[in-house]
């Protein structure tokens, strides 16, 4: 822990005014100053002239030659008004000349800082993602400085999958486009004849162009926010019945065992069992492409503080630590375990994850390499 020194101390004292504060002290201040400049030159000028009249009428006093001053006639105060008013007309010219050269300064000092944000927006609305702005001003400019760097950066990102999942996209579409399209013009030529083989192919193909397709409307769906979910108390266990039984023939293709870890003390759960069960479905076919034969799939499940724990262990061949925060990205794949051949569209993941947040819970995944691998998920305990 860093300790703490009277710099950080006079910092924390020294917090900057807040943009409204800056407003009102610069109005007040410009207000102040033009009303002591004016009153101080009026006063100047009004001393001045009734001095020099006083002056003049003690010299005719004091010089017994002189005749006595006479009185002083209306032309004459009427000059001295006259005086009065041009002193005051003068000074408060003076005094609007100043307050707008102030006002101008300080209002250019203030909104400097709104331009700089005003023009780095015109550039993001152009295309130009990702550029970010230093400005330095009152606390809620600073606020906004900041919200508008985090919203460059995350634009830029966004830009970046958006392009990286068109490209994925049009890759995965183009491989089994390209097997059908090749097996069916080798039939047209005679080149090969309609076999059982020729039409496992391309029926293997079909039907991973059609998961892609429901994948993607599934994501679709979760981006818009036009997901449906029918919440309500479920038992985890019959979801876990279910979606063993689901599976069994693949497991039984691979010699995988099932093992399952349900206390009998589990409470119920808050969510949509339709859609859980595709969660869980997901990561059991995940777990299956991966785990390699002989292997064991393990499900559990436990309370623990407001939820419960839902778990799916392999025992694959693990995940590096570097790439366990990329796992969930949409087509993501890693090198080792994941190959465009093993039938995945890359986006199991991603859909899990969207489903558990979508019901108010969570997902992450435990894994070192040669170890396997456990994704967990949580739901929210029922409260009755």
């Amino acid at each position: 822990m860093k300790p703490s020194t009277g710099s950080d101390t006079g910092s924390r004292l020294r917090k900057k005014l807040s943009l409204r504060a800056k407003l009102f002290v610069s109005i007040l201040l410009v207000t102040l100053i033009c009303v002591v400049f004016f009153a101080t030159l009026s006063n100047y000028l009004v001393r001045r002239e009734f001095g020099i009249q006083f002056n003049s009428e003690q010299e005719q006093v004091q010089d017994p030659a002189l005749p006595p001053p006479p009185p002083p006639t209306d032309q004459d105060r009427e000059h001295r008004l006259n005086i009065i008013n041009w002193s005051y007309v003068f000074t408060g010219l003076l005094g609007i000349i100043l307050a707008f050269v102030l006002s101008y300064f300080l209002s250019r000092r203030i909104s400097k800082p709104l331009s700089q944000l005003s023009l780095a927006t015109r550039s993001i609305a152009g295309g130009e993602y990702g550029g970010q702005v230093d400005v330095k001003g009152g606390e809620e400019v600073e606020e906004l400085a900041t919200a508008f760097n985090a919203l460059s950066k995350n634009l830029e990102e966004n830009e970046r999958l958006r392009k990286n999942m068109v490209a994925d996209i049009s890759h995965e579409l183009r491989n089994p486009l390209a097997a059908q399209r090749g097996y069916l013009e080798a039939m047209e030529d005679g080149v090969i004849d309609l076999s059982p083989e020729a039409v496992d192919v391309i029926l293997k193909n079909n039907l991973l162009l059609t998961r892609l397709v429901e994948d993607l409307r599934q994501l679709s769906i979760v981006d818009a926010g036009r997901m449906e979910l029918d919440i309500r108390p479920m038992r985890i266990d019959r979801v876990f019945k279910v979606v063993a039984s689901s599976f069994q023939h693949q497991r039984a293709e691979k010699r995988i065992s099932l093992k399952m870890d349900i206390p009998p003390s589990l409470p119920e759960v808050t969510g949509d069992q339709a859609r859980t069960s595709q969660v869980l479905g997901n990561l059991m076919n995940n777990a299956i492409l991966y785990t390699p034969e002989g292997g064991c799939i393990e499900l559990n499940a436990r309370e623990s503080d407001g939820e419960v724990e839902i778990s799916v262990r392999d025992t694959g061949p693990g995940i590096e630590k570097k790439e366990i925060d990329y796992v969930f990205d949409r087509f993501y794949r890693l090198d080792k375990s994941r190959t465009r051949n093993s039938g995945g569209t890359g986006l199991g993941l991603s859909i899990a994850k969207a489903l558990v947040e979508a019901q108010q819970g969570r997902i992450w995944i435990e894994s070192e390499p040669g170890k396997g691998t456990n994704i967990i998920f949580t739901l929210p305990t029922h409260t009755r």
